[in-house]
């Protein structure tokens, strides 16, 4: 009779911590309704980037969020007029074929560096705690005004974690 009691007490325990952990979880992640794993999305902040006339683009990107066991993946950079249209996108295969010089890490024992499969580039990977700078230019001069930069991730997503993965920047003559 002892060791059944035992295993009831166990298992009863074994729920109850169950319960407490995945509440406490979505507690803490404002989700109540179904399980959230915001840890499995990369985030990244663009503060700092800079656009000129002549149309360099100094994106500044640093990944703050996410699974630190593999790289976030920016497949799309895009350049935006404020209403949403695009002025120019460099796609991920653009993006895997610059030059090494094109791409400054402030870290470089774990450098963003772009992704190449055979002779196609598909990205930008970008390692969690990585702040690089990623220099691109246009193949024409940019007029005076406001834009939008936007980061797209290999999942889709151009934002997480309730903040979008772009911003202005304006150029001035």
């Amino acid at each position: 009779m002892n060791g059944k009691i035992t295993t009831l007490v166990a298992i009863i325990m074994i729920l109850f911590t169950t319960r407490v952990t995945l509440g406490l979880y979505q507690i803490n992640f404002q989700g109540l309704g179904h399980l959230t794993n915001y840890s499995k999305t990369p985030a990244y902040s663009l503060v700092g980037t800079r656009l000129y006339e002549n149309g360099t683009l100094f994106l500044q990107v640093s990944r703050t969020a996410g699974p630190d066991t593999y790289g976030g993946f920016i497949v799309l950079i895009q350049l935006l007029y404020p209403n949403g249209t695009v002025v120019y996108q460099w796609t991920g295969q653009q993006l895997g074929l610059l030059p090494p010089n094109s791409i400054k890490n402030v870290y470089p024992l774990h450098p963003s560096e772009p992704i190449k499969i055979g002779n196609y580039g598909v990205g930008i990977e970008v390692p969690l705690g990585q702040n690089s700078t990623i220099i691109l230019q246009l193949p024409h001069p940019i007029p005076a005004g406001t834009y939008i930069v936007k980061v797209w991730d290999a999942d889709g997503q151009s934002s997480a974690y309730g903040s979008k993965f772009q911003i202005t920047v304006k150029v001035s003559s």
